[in-house]
């Protein structure tokens, strides 16, 4: 049987061994390791994780939402890759801030319109506890009266009050979109699972830099919420993109927080048309910039392609590839 050999970003290390043909996911579960992971399918990459050595496999017909030169790269999916011979995987998480994913409902509080493609949504969790997450992660909310999930990072930092905030684009064929701007009401019940996602704030000393398109900013918006926590004092640049100027939104509570922060930079761009005083008229990419990145940790969410780019320009700029962490997200339309 392969062996398997599984590093944790914390430094933990397991070794297990696989069944023929058995995913790594399931192996993992098998021994009692969890993993991060969410549709299992192949689709969303939750999972996704590095192959250091040795030879990974594919059923035929396997759905592998990875390109062939990430893949020759070493990057894998753990739910749908199968160990052809020992290997050795890097998961980039640390294993003991995983926080198990659980049924759960909310309340709808409040539905409002941001910007011409953004819907802000408030919500209060039931139940007596709180649900615990990471700053950063997300969790995948079924549409009412639908069969649909879909699934969205939370904008608020955690905390005792149950109280969760997502942004939503708004789209001409989405479920989600339909539903909000249609049906939707304060005290409508929304069922959930979550929270999910190894996209989350690292503990640390080393400045930050975020890049966020659309309502990609809504995980940093978490992460922000919590750096102004006391004892924090990290040097943070976000760089926060939209299509136009009439999907601007969250100016000023991001204009508020730089504020709050000292150590914030903000750079807001708006990639197509006229852009209003003070918002730079460009990609998202552009407000990089051209300084070092070595020794910074780059959050990276988005659309792939901005992602991407993103990622070549931070290693271009003397990121180290590990201290990158990127959730990349395509918009979910309804099936035709």
């Amino acid at each position: 049987m392969p062996t398997l050999f599984l590093s944790f970003a914390d430094g933990d290390c397991v070794r297990i061994e696989a069944k023929p043909s058995e995913t790594v996911l399931a192996a993992a579960r098998r021994a009692g390791i969890p993993l991060s992971s969410d549709c299992e399918v192949g689709d969303c990459q939750t999972c996704r994780a590095t192959c250091l050595g040795g030879d990974l496999g594919y059923e035929d017909g396997t759905s592998v939402s990875l390109s062939q030169d990430e893949i020759d790269a070493g990057e894998m999916l753990p739910c749908v890759a199968s160990a052809c011979t020992d290997v050795r995987i890097k998961l980039p998480y640390e294993r003991g801030k995983l926080i198990p994913a659980k049924p759960f409902a909310m309340k709808l509080e409040s539905i409002e319109r941001l910007s011409a493609s953004v819907v802000r949504v408030v919500a209060r969790t039931l139940g007596l506890s709180p649900i615990p997450f990471l700053p950063g992660q997300y969790v995948n909310l079924q549409v009412p009266g639908t069969t649909y999930w879909r699934s969205y990072s939370m904008a608020n930092s955690p905390g005792d009050d149950r109280t969760f905030e997502f942004l939503v684009r708004l789209l001409d064929d989405g479920e989600m979109s339909r539903y909000l701007t249609e049906r939707a009401a304060a005290g409508d019940v929304v069922q959930c699972r979550g929270p999910q996602g190894v996209f989350y704030l690292r503990s640390g000393e080393r400045p930050v830099l975020m890049v966020a398109g659309e309502t990609g900013v809504a995980p940093m918006m978490s992460m922000l919420r919590q750096i102004t926590a006391p004892g924090e004092g990290r040097e943070v640049t976000l760089c926060f993109g939209v299509n136009s100027a009439d999907d601007l939104f969250f100016v000023e509570e991001l204009n508020a927080l730089a504020r709050a922060i000292p150590q914030l930079d903000v750079r807001i761009a708006v990639a197509h048309g006229p852009s209003p005083t003070g918002i730079s008229q460009g990609l998202v990419t552009d407000l990089i910039g051209g300084r070092s990145l070595s020794g910074h940790d780059v959050y990276l969410c988005g659309p792939p392609a901005m992602a991407d780019s993103a990622r070549r320009m931070a290693i271009g700029l003397g990121a180290a590839p590990d201290n990158i962490i990127a959730e990349r997200f395509v918009a979910a339309v309804a099936a035709a």
